[in-house]
């Protein structure tokens, strides 16, 4: 087998990489991540199958919020809307495919970051105590 001579330095760099990501895992992130999800035919499986789906996620940061008020909570809900809204226009749902709908994505990708939602709000009111 025949191995490059730049293969040590790869490992190098992956086990940097590695290292460095590492500390992000042991701090709470605060955000919540929305999902817009449009079910379109984006190709076929060597089979023949076709493999549906087109997704976009982005992250909404709560950490400048207190989750504790109703007014934090509150801006955090409209800060999902917003961005639920951005990201499903960005999927372009206004062109119905398979019944999809931009009010249906948005609703959708709500309900997908609502138990996120739940979970830090419980985190922080545990938190306050």
């Amino acid at each position: 087998m025949k191995t490059s001579k730049f293969a040590p330095m790869f490992m190098i760099a992956a086990a940097a990489c590695t290292l460095a990501g590492a500390g992000a895992y042991g701090q709470a992130m605060e955000v919540v991540t929305v999902e817009a999800v449009r079910e379109i035919i984006v190709g076929k499986s060597p089979i023949g199958a076709p493999i549906k789906e087109l997704s976009i996620r982005s992250r909404v940061s709560y950490a400048d919020l207190d989750l504790t008020t109703a007014e934090g909570t509150a801006t955090l809900e409209k800060r999902i809307k917003d961005t639920a809204v951005s990201t499903c226009k960005e999927l372009k749902v206004q062109i119905p495919a398979e019944g999809s709908t931009e009010e249906k994505c948005v609703k959708e990708a709500m309900d997908g970051a609502a138990p996120q939602v739940a979970a830090a709000i419980e985190a922080a009111k545990k938190a306050k105590k």
